[in-house]
């Protein structure tokens, strides 16, 4: 499991990114329009910054109401690096997942389900991408620890067993309409439960893979 000093040691401001060095060495570029009111923020107040999260966040306090992991993390952006990665292996893979390492493999995984499910729920996902890509997924959160996320998403897998020899079932977009009126309102639920984060999951994953 690697580990790393991820601490932001300095901070630098341009017209265009804010610039941070971190504690082993790393340097990291954030475009400041990713961030509408940072990018709004005269130059004045862009100045007016604090770290948080024991040197991991910044925030800004006249800008918005601070949060416990601040408006930027290191945390975040390596982890949305750490996807690009892998995202880039697989377009050089002609988007054969199969031909990528179990690592990049499952970043992918990890990646289409954030993606899709905060965009669309559990359906979409499993639409998109299929049942390997959600076993890849769960295999991934349970190597990282993230148990909650985990049973979440095991939960999710769980309310389509009993269609895999459903007559009415051609593929995998016919489920959702087969479902009872109930199991439509546990989806949903669950859904929301994913959406609420319940496990660091950038965290967990940069210990994983590294950053």
């Amino acid at each position: 499991m690697p580990s790393s000093d991820y601490r932001i040691t300095s901070l630098t401001l341009t017209d265009t990114h804010v610039l941070l060095t971190l504690a082993n060495g790393r340097e990291l570029q954030e475009p400041i329009r990713r961030h509408i009111r940072l990018h709004e923020a005269a130059p004045a107040a862009r100045e007016q910054w604090q770290l948080v999260d024991g040197g991991h966040g910044v925030v800004w306090p006249a800008l918005l109401a601070p949060s416990p992991q601040g408006m930027l993390n290191v945390h975040d952006l390596l982890w949305d690096q750490r996807y690009e990665q892998a995202m880039a292996a697989l377009h050089a893979a002609d988007w054969k997942l199969d031909r990528l390492s179990g690592t990049d493999q499952e970043l992918v995984a990890l990646w289409r389900m954030e993606a899709d499910i905060n965009n669309g729920g559990f359906m979409q996902f499993l639409c998109n991408w299929g049942d390997e890509t959600c076993q890849l997924a769960l295999q991934a959160l349970s190597k990282i620890g993230a148990v909650h996320m985990l049973d979440v998403l095991s939960r999710m897998r769980g309310l389509i067993d009993r269609f895999a020899a459903a007559p009415e079932v051609i593929q995998l977009d016919d489920i959702y309409g087969a479902m009872t009126d109930a199991e439509q309102a546990q989806l949903e639920a669950l859904d929301h439960a994913f959406w609420e984060y319940p496990d660091p999951l950038a965290r967990l994953g940069l210990r994983w893979y590294g950053g």
